[in-house]
């Protein structure tokens, strides 16, 4: 027997998975979707894999830690409720939510940032005052820790972005410390992201050094950016100003692939969403907000050929618009 570990929610098999699931357990599904479902789970194993876990999921209602009313309403979902379809949706987002699987929890409130000296929820910005003078802007969906002591001022940013302006103190430096290196501060503003297995910086006035563990380093000024991971740093491109946007609850970028705008995006909305590589591909210019992805989206679909696909407000999908048939 092939082992097998939970797929990840983002997964498209994971998506189709859930339709099956929503199909089959919806009580109204013919023999023919039942024969497609068979052949599409013997397809392939990773598509068997992503159905017994979501049954897992849905098999342990009695043992779930969720509210009892959540686990009613996934019994009517199962049985006879005349909106089947839509409310086990609903249903299975709050089950994956509550049930620790991991599925969505992190996209709600990421549990290793819980006791972070400073944090933000989803959807939610903070600006801060340091004790030292500095100030401090927290994106959505991001976690810092503040080490000063009287050598050094130091914050370690655990995830999400964060704009910092430094005070001037001649006796202690100025350091952000990601999982990658160290940024230590030569004048006043830059900004920071920690991204999975790297680190964006871009200065936005004077010059910042970064340090990484190989080594290496580099010195950048206003106006530069780049990206570092533990053994060499990248000089990327992209406009310091529009990168800091978000301060004032906007996106913005010149002619930038579809993909970041969504990247920029997730954090202000629970739940997961998602966009396909060749929608992702599409380049954008403009202004979004960020406090209303709905309208956010709707903006992009006016403009781009792509479509958007809600299975639940959790579950988002942005894909290529299909080219219209001709008659």
């Amino acid at each position: 027997m092939v082992a097998t570990t939970a797929p990840a929610a983002n997964d498209p098999i994971v998506e189709a998975a859930i339709d099956w699931i929503i199909c089959l357990r919806s009580g109204d599904a013919s023999q023919a979707e039942h024969d497609a479902f068979k052949r599409w789970r013997l397809l392939d194993t990773r598509h068997d894999a992503a159905i017994r876990h979501l049954e897992q999921v849905l098999g342990t209602f009695d043992t779930l830690p969720v509210a009892p009313q959540v686990r009613s309403t996934a019994r009517r979902a199962l049985l006879n409720s005349p909106d089947r379809r839509k409310l086990l949706r609903n249903t299975l987002a709050m089950l994956l939510l509550g049930s620790g699987t991991g599925l969505l929890v992190q996209r709600v409130t990421p549990l290793d940032t819980m006791t972070a000296d400073l944090r933000t929820a989803t959807g939610q910005r903070k600006h801060i005052h340091l004790a030292d003078g500095s100030q401090i802007w927290l994106n959505a969906r991001s976690a810092a820790d503040i080490d000063f002591d009287e050598a050094t001022r130091r914050i370690h940013l655990r995830s999400g972005e964060i704009i910092v302006d430094v005070a001037p103190d001649a006796q202690r430096p100025f350091v952000v410390q990601s999982a990658q290196g160290g940024m230590r501060a030569l004048g006043t503003r830059f900004l920071v992201r920690q991204e999975e297995g790297s680190t964006v910086l871009a200065v936005l006035h004077s010059s910042v050094r970064i340090d990484v563990a190989s080594g290496a380093s580099s010195t950048l000024v206003a106006g530069q950016s780049a990206r570092f991971d533990q053994k060499q740093i990248e000089a990327i491109d992209i406009a310091s100003g529009d990168s800091a946007a978000w301060v004032d609850g906007f996106i913005e970028v010149h002619d930038r692939p579809l993909s970041e705008v969504i990247a920029a995006l997730r954090p202000y909305r629970s739940g997961f969403l998602r966009v396909t590589p060749q929608a992702g591909a599409l380049r954008v210019t403009g202004a979004f907000p960020l406090d209303d992805s709905g309208r956010a989206l709707a903006a992009l679909a006016e403009t781009l050929p792509i479509t958007i696909r809600s299975r639940t407000d959790y579950w988002v999908s942005i894909e290529l618009r299909e080219p219209a048939k001709s008659s």
